[in-house]
C-alpha cells in the first residue's frame, strides 16, 4: 500500500486502543460515506481522538469505538478539498476472509488477493459512488479501508 503504510496505521491503532473511547456506534458510522465534507463527518462523529501521519503527506483522523466488538475504531482520510476520500474500519482479530466475503455479498468484486491483503471494487451501498476496498492484517488487527475510486486511481496505486 503506497499511500498508507501498514506501520503508520498500526501505530495509530495502538495509540487509539490505549486511550479513552468515544461513543461512536455502528449506526452513526453507517451514515458516514466517502465524499462527505469533513464538517459533515465531524458533525456525526465528533472531534477525532488521534491524527495519524500517512505516507504521501496525508493524515487519518482516528476515532475509537467501544462496545461494538470486533470493531475498535475508524479512520477518516480527507482529500485536498476536505472531502472524505477514504475510511478505514479497524477490527480486532484476523477477519479478512469474513470482511471480504461480506463485501462480495454487497456486490464487490475481488480484483486481487495475496497473503494478508485483498483488494476489491464496488459501489457505496448508500450513494452508489464507485469504491476500492483494501483489506489487510497486521499486529492481530484487520483493517478494511474503502477509498473513492477516483482518488485511489490517482493517489494510491
Amino acid at each position: 500500500m503506497k499511500l498508507i503504510t501498514r506501520y503508520a496505521l498500526c501505530t495509530a491503532i495502538i495509540c487509539m486502543i490505549t486511550g479513552t473511547a468515544l461513543a461512536v456506534d455502528i449506526g452513526t458510522l453507517d451514515r458516514v460515506s466517502v465524499r462527505m465534507s469533513r464538517s459533515e463527518v465531524v458533525a456525526l462523529l465528533g472531534t477525532p481522538d488521534e491524527v495519524a501521519e500517512l505516507a504521501g503527506g496525508m493524515a487519518a483522523e482516528i476515532y475509537r469505538v467501544t462496545g461494538q466488538a470486533p470493531l475498535v475504531g475508524t479512520g477518516c482520510i480527507y482529500g485536498d478539498d476536505q472531502r472524505l476520500v477514504g475510511q478505514s474500519f479497524i477490527l480486532q482479530g484476523e477477519l479478512g476472509s469474513a470482511a471480504a466475503g461480506r463485501l462480495v455479498q454487497l456486490g464487490f468484486t475481488v480484483l486481487d488477493s495475496s497473503e494478508g491483503h485483498v483488494r476489491l471494487v464496488g459501489r457505496d451501498d448508500d450513494t452508489g459512488h464507485p469504491l476500492v476496498a483494501r483489506i489487510s492484517h497486521d499486529h492481530g488487527m484487520t483493517v478494511v479501508t474503502t477509498f473513492d475510486k477516483g482518488f485511489y486511481d490517482r493517489r494510491v496505486r
